[in-house]
């Protein structure tokens, strides 16, 4: 009887309802409300935003309405996994550097602390908006709009549905703003410390590395000492450059065996105060040089590259924050002043306004003071700096210009010390005009503490086969300084957004650059044109770019240079004089089929005159939710100046990406590449008119519980010429040769105040070393001093490791 009793009292109890933040996919095609379309779409959707906030939230998934919404209320559940004190999104969110024309390295710095401490939702401006990623000035001024129209909202979803934001702007701001009241009073401290030991990433040879620079000086050593070269004539002192030289190769050999780290502290008292300190050195870099003038607590310079520290006061009445320290300014399109040492390909996006700076940027460290005021429709900027600044010098020791240094030496290191002043002043129209209208005026003044004075003799090696021809450097700043006014404005009209700045240096060369944005929930249009003057130089130039100033010029050919280490020159982050339009989109056809994006830049290299294009295009195809094929292919016809005509390439390159989501919690994905270029016949080159190259790459992601997941990625390649690159998790590498590759990456969430990210790589390069034997005896290359001794073809193998790890704390 008891036992009859328990069996009809099961049979009448309710079912335990399915959670669907933790269902399976056959457990959600399996319910009987949905279709299998509908759940492979929720399933996605669960998997895309790691996990629903209530059960509304399932309105989200493609196709499903308010009948299948009734249902999954009265039958199934939401549960959300109570959140730790440290989002595992910090961590995940380092990988958006992983991606092609992406955020760099002050974008994800700043996401980094949103995650922790979100800005509260119903005080934000779309001033404040434009920080994150892939939400446009659309999307800002409609959230803005809606709290100005309806007022506060209770939960972060409730800004869903607000009129001219799309389903992607929602989802990429959701993270970073919660429904929480400022709180200026409160004396309640919080911070966190990372630290990273930097062993390397596997790429230890050829160009852009240590022991690429190495070859490069010992080469040049070797030359002067067997005379191939001559001074006569020159205002270069043969024997002062040779002891530089020797000087240079010394001070760079001595960090081969550097280690990189960081060390960097963040604390903050409510939502009154900040504060921060960053401590850095690079993997192979020096040390030794000033860091922050005269303060040198501890001797930091003999130990550190980059020392940074900031405090910062908020909401002080109208004054919105002061920061004194380091601090990163981007402001408009970037044209006036972006302080990064970073200049971003193809992309608008810099994250706009006044932030404390703990980023690696060196050369454009901003270390003074800077406010931003905020008064009814008034936004206001306010700054001051004084920092020292990397040059190349001239043989009379006077500065030739200015240097972002790869492989910083004694020899360009601290050369003169920079000051930077001006303002900016919005006036923010919203609610007279639609919201998101602002016209703007600036003024950046920069001096010198020593005259720049450019001379392409103390650069180019005098009497040798290659001619000096680089009109980039020929209207580089010249003088103790340089000014630039700036104006801007932007307006949102419906759907479409549009945003403009034309800035003027105080020499007549100017800069412009405008852009207009149309887009829904699955549609975006974004068209941009651009102008730079050969003669605008401003330093803290960042606007829209397809090449930087010094690409394709002598600056790429260290054996030109009478100094190898003046080829840093390559890397100076302002865009080259060119005129150009842009064009792209993501548009998605139905639920299988999505443009993810596609692009066309034609331009102009005002230098030369010469006419360029690129054009990428992808498009993806799911068949059923777990699986996506995405194919991409780009195209590039571009020219460049050589000695006296110029040379011409086009680019064909395609990729296959395969992903799979299994059942479960895995990522799976395999990239098929491959490339040619196209050349013009050289016979110094034995008239070869084709490179080419590809790889083929796989990755897998585990996620073994939410706290704890393993990648693991794996590369062959083989290149003709056309070296390949490829984002691992975290970043870019490019392949040379013929070789492979492998590396693990694990991330675990050790507490709610504690996360680590553990990374070991391998890399096994092959240069094959061909063309050198010859069956004529007459024309054979024998070993030096050994005639009898034919050189015949030989390969080099380089082995290659890496190490790296980041713990992070935070209370």
């Amino acid at each position: 009887m008891p036992s009859s009793l328990l069996l009809a009292l099961l049979a009448i109890a309710p079912a335990e309802r399915l959670d669907l933040n933790t269902a399976t996919l056959e457990q959600l095609r399996a319910l009987e409300g949905i279709t299998d379309m509908q759940a492979d779409s929720l399933y996605s959707l669960v998997i895309e935003t790691g996990g629903l906030e209530n059960i509304y939230d399932a309105s989200l998934a493609q196709g499903i309405g308010p009948a299948e919404l009734g249902w999954l209320r009265a039958n199934c559940r939401v549960s959300p996994r109570p959140e730790p004190s440290m989002s595992p999104a910090v961590l995940d969110v380092m990988e958006r550097l992983a991606v092609e024309d992406g955020p760099g390295d002050a974008a994800v710095d700043e996401w980094e602390n949103l995650l922790v401490r979100p800005m509260p939702v119903n005080s934000v401006r779309h001033w404040d908006l434009r920080l994150l990623d892939r939400v446009s000035l659309i999307d800002a001024a409609a959230v803005e709009r809606r709290l100005n129209e309806l007022g506060p909202v209770s939960s972060v979803t409730s800004l869903r549905g607000s009129e001219g934001l799309s389903y992607y702007g929602y989802r990429n701001l959701r993270d970073y703003v919660a429904v929480r009241e400022l709180d200026l009073s409160s004396m309640e401290v919080f911070g966190g410390l990372r630290v990273v030991v930097d062993g390397g990433g596997g790429r230890t040879e050829g160009d852009g590395t240590l022991a690429g620079r190495l070859d490069d000086l010992r080469s040049a050593i070797v030359d002067m000492e067997s005379g191939g070269r001559d001074y006569t004539g020159s205002p270069v002192d043969s024997s002062a450059l040779y002891a530089q030289l020797q000087s240079s190769y010394d001070e760079l050999a001595s960090a081969r065996s550097v280690t990189g780290s960081v060390q960097r502290l963040r604390i903050g008292v409510g939502d009154r105060f900040r504060g921060g300190v960053r401590l850095s050195r690079g993997r192979w870099s020096t040390a030794g040089h000033d860091l922050m003038g005269d303060l040198d607590p501890g001797g930091l310079g003999d130990t550190y590259d980059v020392a940074k520290v900031f405090g910062s006061l908020h909401d002080l009445g109208p004054v919105t924050q002061v920061v004194l320290g380091n601090y990163r300014l981007a402001l408009g399109q970037g044209l006036m002043i972006d302080n990064t040492d970073e200049l971003m390909n193809r992309t608008l996006y810099r994250p706009l306004g006044l932030h404390p700076d703990l980023t690696p940027t060196r050369q454009f460290a901003l270390a003074g003071g800077a406010c931003e005021v905020r008064t009814g429709p008034v936004v206001a900027y306010g700054f001051l700096s004084s920092a020292s600044r990397d040059a190349i010098l001239n043989p009379d020791g006077t500065p030739n210009m200015l240097v972002l240094s790869s492989w910083r030496t004694t020899a360009v290191a601290d050369a003169l010390t920079e000051t930077t002043a001006g303002g900016y002043g919005y006036l923010d129209l919203g609610g007279i005009l639609p919201y998101g209208t602002a016209v703007g005026a600036g003024v950046l003044d920069v001096s010198w503490s020593e005259p720049l004075v450019p001379d392409p003799g103390a650069l180019d090696i005098p009497n040798d086969s290659e001619i000096w021809i680089c009109r980039e450097y020929s209207d580089m700043p010249e003088g103790d300084g340089l000014s630039v006014f700036s104006v801007s404005g932007q307006t949102v009209l419906g759907s479409v957004g549009i945003e403009g700045e034309a800035a003027f240096q105080d020499n007549e060369a100017s800069a412009w650059l405008a852009s207009a944005r149309w887009q829904n929930d699955w549609f975006y249009l974004l068209g941009a044109a651009r102008r730079y003057d050969i003669g605008y130089t401003n330093p803290y130039n960042r606007g829209f770019a397809e090449q930087a100033r010094f690409d394709d010029t002598i600056f790429e050919k260290p054996y030109y240079l009478n100094d190898p280490t003046m080829a840093d020159t390559q890397d100076w982050p302002t865009p080259k004089p060119e005129e150009g339009l842009y064009l792209e989109s993501r548009f998605q056809v139905s639920r299988q089929i999505i443009f993810p994006r596609v692009y066309l830049d034609v331009w102009r290299s005002i230098p030369w005159g010469f006419e360029n294009y690129r054009f990428q295009g992808e498009v993806e195809y799911r068949p059923v939710f777990p699986l996506r094929f995405r194919l991409k292919y780009k195209l590039q016809d571009k020219k460049k100046m050589q000695d006296l005509l110029s040379t011409h390439s086009v680019t064909h390159e395609v990729t296959l990406r395969t992903m799979v989501l299994p059942a479960g919690n895995d990522m799976f994905e395999v990239d098929l590449r491959a490339g040619i270029v196209e050349l013009t016949p050289n016979p110094l080159y034995t008239d070869d008119r084709l490179m080419s190259g590809g790889y083929l790459g796989a990755r897998w992601e585990h996620r073994f519980t939410p706290d704890f997941s393993m990648i693991g990625g794996t590369t062959l390649w083989t290149t003709d010429g056309m070296s390949q690159w490829e984002f691992e998790d975290t970043g870019i590498d490019f392949l040379d040769g013929n070789g492979t590759k492998f590396y693990v990456t694990l991330k675990q969430q050790i507490s709610d105040l504690i996360q680590m990210r553990l990374r070991v790589l391998r890399k096994d390069t092959f240069y094959p070393r061909t063309g050198l034997y010859r069956p004529d005896p007459e024309d054979q290359y024998y070993a030096e001093g050994d005639p009898d001794n034919p050189v015949l073809d030989f390969g080099d193998h380089a082995a290659s490791y890496g190490i790296s790890c980041q713990l992070d704390l935070r209370w």
